[in-house]
C-alpha cells in the first residue's frame, strides 16, 4: 500500500514495527479507544517496550525532524520520548477526545462507566510500565497524542466524537476515481446511483428494494461474478462494468447508495443525499453523524433484517429534506479546493519541522 501511494517518489518506505501476538480472552467488541489498543499489544508491557524499542530505533535511523502518522500510537508515543514534534493525519475516529476515559463508541449500548474507567486504567498501567526510565507519564488515553496539529478527514459533521474545531479538518476531500461514463437507465425517473460490495449481507435487499424504487438506477457492484450480475440486472438496475466517473455521475445523481466513507464524502461534496450501508463501526459512527446531520440515513451494519423501501422513499420524494440538508452542506463545504487543503496541511507540517530543526540546532 505504501509502495503505490508513494509510487516513483523519491522516498524511503520502511516495514513499520508490528505486534505480531494475538491476545484472547477480551470480551468483545470493545467498547471504547482503550479496548481496541488491548488488542495491539497494549496489555502486554513486554511487547510494548520492545514497540517503543523500534519506533525509536527506527525514528533514529531515518533522521526524522517529525513524525506524521496515521493511527500509530505507538509510533506518536517513540516520537515523544525521543522529543520529535508530532502530527496526526486521518480518520477522527482513530483519535479520541480530550475526555477521561475514552468515550463509549457504541451509543445505543448501555455501557457502564466502571468498565470504560477499568479498561483505561488496564492500558495506562501497561503503558507507563513499558515507558524506559525518567519518561514522564501517561495519566490519559488521549495524551498519547500531540495537541497539534491534527488533520481530520472529512468535516465537522462526519467526526464520530462530535466537532472538535474546524481548523483540524481537511474538508470534503474528493479524489476523482473511475473514468467509465455513467450511462443511465431511460426514462423520466430520479437518478439513484449505488456503489455496492458484492460481499454486503443485505445486498440481495437493497437491490430488490432500489429496483422495486422507481428510481433509474445506475450501480457498481465491487467483486460480483457473472451470475450475480445477472440476479442484480434482473431487477431492471444497470450495472456498469467498471467503476464510473464518480464526479460525473454523482453531478447527475439524485441519491447515492453506498458503504465507505470516500464515496459517502464525494456525496456530501456533490449536495446529493445517502443510503448508508456501513459495514462495520468506524463506518457507522462516521455514517450515524452524517444522519445526524440530515443527509441521509444510516443502516446498522448488525441489523438482521432490514426494509430498504421506506428509506428509499423519503430519499427519493421530490424536494424532501435529505436532499436541501445535502445542498447546503455541500454550499458550506465546497470551498476550498482539494490543491488549497493540501497546500495549507504542507505549509503547516513544513513549519512545525523547521520550527523543530532551529531548536535543535
Amino acid at each position: 500500500g505504501a509502495c503505490k501511494a508513494v509510487g516513483d517518489l523519491p522516498v524511503a518506505v520502511h516495514q513499520a514495527p508490528l505486534c505480531l501476538n494475538t491476545y484472547g480472552g477480551l470480551q468483545e467488541p470493545p467498547l471504547n479507544y482503550a479496548e481496541i489498543l488491548m488488542r495491539y499489544g497494549y496489555l502486554d508491557p513486554v511487547m510494548l517496550r520492545a514497540m517503543f524499542a523500534a519506533w525509536r530505533s527506527l525514528l533514529r535511523a531515518t533522521q526524522a525532524d517529525i513524525v506524521i502518522a496515521d493511527h500509530a500510537p505507538t509510533a506518536l508515543l517513540a516520537a515523544h520520548l525521543l522529543g520529535l514534534p508530532r502530527a496526526v493525519i486521518g480518520s477522527p475516529f482513530a483519535v479520541p477526545p480530550a475526555v477521561h476515559p475514552t468515550p463509549n463508541m457504541w451509543a445505543w449500548m448501555d455501557v457502564p462507566m466502571e468498565r470504560l474507567m477499568d479498561s483505561d486504567a488496564r492500558v495506562l498501567a501497561n503503558i507507563n510500565e513499558a515507558l524506559p526510565d525518567g519518561a514522564c507519564r501517561i495519566d490519559e488515553i488521549h495524551q498519547i497524542f500531540p495537541a497539534a496539529p491534527r488533520f481530520f478527514t472529512g468535516i465537522p459533521e462526519t467526526d464520530p466524537y462530535g466537532a472538535r474545531g474546524s481548523e483540524n479538518y481537511l474538508g470534503l476531500i474528493t479524489p476523482s476515481t473511475g473514468t467509465a461514463a455513467p450511462l443511465w437507465p431511460e426514462g423520466s425517473g430520479r437518478r439513484a446511483f449505488a456503489y455496492l460490495h458484492a460481499d454486503y449481507r443485505h445486498l440481495d435487499a437493497v437491490v430488490r428494494e432500489l429496483g422495486a424504487s422507481g428510481a433509474r438506477v445506475l450501480a457498481f457492484v465491487l467483486g460480483a461474478d457473472a451470475k450475480m450480475r445477472l440476479h442484480i440486472q434482473g431487477q431492471g438496475i444497470t450495472l456498469s462494468p467498471e467503476l464510473v466517473d464518480m464526479r460525473r455521475a454523482l453531478a447527475e445523481a439524485d441519491l447515492c447508495v453506498t458503504h465507505g466513507m470516500g464515496t459517502t464524502l464525494s456525496a456530501v461534496h456533490a449536495g446529493v443525499p445517502l443510503l448508508m450501508l456501513p459495514k462495520q463501526l468506524e463506518n457507522y459512527l462516521f455514517a450515524s453523524a452524517l444522519q445526524k446531520a440530515g443527509v441521509g440515513i444510516a443502516v446498522h451494519p448488525d441489523e438482521p433484517n432490514i426494509e430498504f423501501g421506506p428509506a428509499l422513499g423519503k430519499l427519493l420524494s421530490g424536494g424532501n429534506q435529505y436532499a436541501l440538508n445535502a445542498r447546503a452542506l455541500a454550499a458550506r463545504y465546497g470551498e476550498p479546493s482539494i490543491g488549497t487543503i493540501t497546500a495549507t496541511a504542507v505549509a503547516r507540517i513544513e513549519a512545525l519541522a523547521a520550527s523543530a530543526q532551529e531548536k535543535s540546532g
